[in-house]
């Protein structure tokens, strides 16, 4: 089995799956650049707001709120 090559992307899949895990924490503030936000934003059911200097909240608790039936 060949190992896949660490990406950026990888990496960015890596910090929100540590940041977040088991679900409890919905909420969070996270230092990251400017493309990983973008991307964040894109690829995840997340809101992500700039708060400064590199700083961004990143929360779920909308995207939960969407899928409670």
């Amino acid at each position: 089995m060949a190992n896949q090559p660490h990406t950026a992307a990888s990496g960015l899949d890596t910090l929100v799956s540590d940041c977040f895990q088991g679900g409890e924490l919905l909420l969070r503030e996270l230092r990251l650049t400017p493309e990983q936000a973008r991307r964040l934003a894109a690829d995840y059911p997340a809101r992500v707001t700039p708060l400064g200097q590199d700083w961004y909240e990143i929360s779920f608790q909308e995207a939960q709120n969407s899928y409670v039936s």
